[in-house]
């Protein structure tokens, strides 16, 4: 391990993550059917209530069908190299997939455990009902849209992503992490990661939206690729 890494790396909690799976292979079979069904973690924070290392990762239609779980674990422990025992740690799981890693001082995680080295104690779990703040924050927004367009969209789904200090809802899940969403003035935009331009406004309201969409994902494939139009001496083509 490098002596420059300050803080644990997206790499290390992504081998602690495959490591809880495996030793609960037998009580939970769920977390580790999850986890092979799931996109990579694509980015870690760490939160200070509660304390702990939040994982982020992009989401699958699949697992949303299939992983509806959602629950802390209590009784796994995890080897204090410091005091050279094993001390009990929280998990939360959202759609049987690690979310939260619950410890004091997260940035020392990697220096405090030796997160290879588990053991498993008195095992319990308690269930998490949750509204989803993102999904509330989506309907504020559409809350002119009719139930029938409502039902074309994937509100109950949908998560707040932020670029270049801009938020979007998404609406739309387009696999591979690339989304349909919404801005606060329901403005809509499709975001995709691997884009040079990550993210492009393509209707500049929500009916609008709806005169490129039918219901049927496939029509809108092609947005998600679709370059800028760039400026002529005509002036700007978009």
């Amino acid at each position: 391990m490098s002596v420059f890494n300050f803080k644990p790396t997206k790499s290390q909690i992504e081998i602690f993550e495959h490591h809880v799976a495996e030793i609960l292979k037998i009580d939970f079979p769920e977390i580790r059917e999850a986890l092979e069904l799931s996109s990579k973690i694509y980015s870690i924070q760490f939160s200070k209530k509660p304390s702990g290392i939040c994982l982020s990762r992009a989401f699958n239609e699949e697992i949303l069908r299939s992983q509806k779980n959602n629950f802390d674990l209590y009784g796994l422990k995890v080897f204090n190299k410091k005091r050279k025992e094993y001390e009990d740690i929280t998990l939360f799981f959202r759609d049987n997939l690690l979310s939260l890693i619950e410890i004091e001082k997260p940035e020392k995680f990697h220096k405090t455990y030796d997160y290879t080295k588990m053991q498993i104690g008195e095992l319990k779990t308690k269930p998490i009902s949750f509204e989803n703040l993102d999904t509330k924050i989506a309907r504020d927004i559409l809350k002119n849209v009719s139930k029938d367009k409502l039902n074309q969209l994937e509100i109950e789904d949908a998560i707040e992503i932020e670029c270049n200090d801009n938020f979007y809802y998404t609406i739309l899940n387009m696999e591979n992490g690339n989304y349909i969403a919404v801005d606060k003035n329901e403005k809509v935009y499709r975001l995709n990661h691997e884009h040079l331009e990550k993210v492009k406004k393509i209707s500049n309201n929500i009916d609008d939206f709806f005169d490129l969409y039918n219901g049927s994902k496939s029509n809108l494939i092609e947005l998600l690729y679709k370059q800028t139009k760039t400026h002529s001496l005509y002036g700007n083509t978009n």
